[in-house]
């Protein structure tokens, strides 16, 4: 006797075991992203398997520039050229100096976008998010046929949203680490976990030691685990497993 299709909610199930089993339920956007994506950016599936892959950053201080420049060291031929184009939104300020990220995005001559700005829609595969302080909406992410990344500087789901080292320092935490994620809309720091690497807390470290180490330890992360090749083999495998149970 065949099996029987399984039905939409057979289909969540399935996603919320194998991925993320605290996160809501999103197997529909996964495959209304990754089709939408495709179709945006004019591409089948076969052509977005190898890298480079094209890159919107979203980002604002110190923790953020040392991942920008991981993904930008990522364009050099002679490091497999994993990324070809790299462009970058941060937050507007109201200082007289520039944010941090601003400042790099010029010094590397990244094309800049102030928030709410984003670019130009579906010229982008994957975005990266590190310190942004923004939620991304659903209409954003849903441009991304590859989803977006979360560089977050705390074990998640420890200190989830703002000011993750802050709240490391002061309730004084003897261990803390760095996450890598797929983001979820509405909520921050919410979604499957990619990759997380834990380190100790030095005595009595400040809060801008701990971030200069996770900050470190966050670019070593995008650029020795390829996380971007990581993420978009992951959706893909997902995505393909969708297709044959629905097709």
């Amino acid at each position: 006797m065949p099996t029987p299709p399984l039905r939409d909610g057979a289909l969540t199930a399935l996603w919320r075991n194998l991925f993320a089993p605290d996160v809501p339920p999103c197997g529909g956007r996964l495959l209304r992203a990754w089709r939408e994506g495709l179709k945006a950016t004019g591409s089948g599936v076969g052509s977005r398997r190898q890298p480079p892959w094209r890159v919107l950053f979203f980002g604002t201080d110190r923790f953020a520039v040392a991942t920008l420049r991981a993904l930008q060291a990522a364009r050099e031929p002679n490091r497999g050229m994993l990324v070809s184009r790299l462009e970058v939104v941060t937050l507007p300020s109201h200082l007289p100096i520039e944010l941090p990220v601003k400042s790099c995005a010029r010094e590397l001559q990244l094309p800049v976008h102030e928030w709410p700005q984003t670019g130009p829609v579906g010229h982008f595969d994957v975005g990266v998010v590190a310190s942004f302080g923004r939620l991304l909406s659903e209409d954003l992410i849903l441009q991304f046929p590859y989803g977006v990344l979360n560089v977050h500087p705390s074990c998640l789901p420890r200190w989830r949203g703002p000011a993750p080292i802050v709240h490391t320092v002061l309730h004084g935490d003897k261990v803390t680490g760095v996450t890598v994620m797929e983001i979820r809309p509405k909520r921050f720091d919410v979604g499957p976990i990619i990759k997380q690497e834990e380190c100790p807390v030095p005595p009595q470290c400040t809060t801008k030691e701990l971030e200069v180490i996770l900050a470190e330890m966050g670019a070593n992360m995008v650029k020795s685990h390829k996380l971007l090749l990581l993420l978009i083999s992951t959706l893909l495998s997902t995505c393909e497993l969708f297709f044959v149970i629905l097709f």
